[in-house]
């Protein structure tokens, strides 16, 4: 199966769309549940962290083994 642009289009907005509502469940939940949130900066660091790492070993893999 071919990925056309429209398939793109649609990943790009259903992106788009889950971080803004996932944002705004976040940003609702926050104010209530203050005291559960403490390290969330750090935890969302280490993660954003870890896929850049993924995402680099793998071009550097593929770069090996060609």
């Amino acid at each position: 199966m071919d990925i056309t642009p429209g398939h793109w289009i649609f990943a790009f907005l259903f992106l788009i769309s889950f971080i803004a509502i996932l944002s705004w469940s976040f940003m609702k939940d926050k104010k209530v549940n203050k005291p559960q949130f403490g390290n969330v900066g750090l935890i969302a660091l280490i993660i954003g962290g870890s896929i850049i790492m993924l995402i680099i070993i793998k071009f550097a893999l593929r770069n090996i083994n060609h």
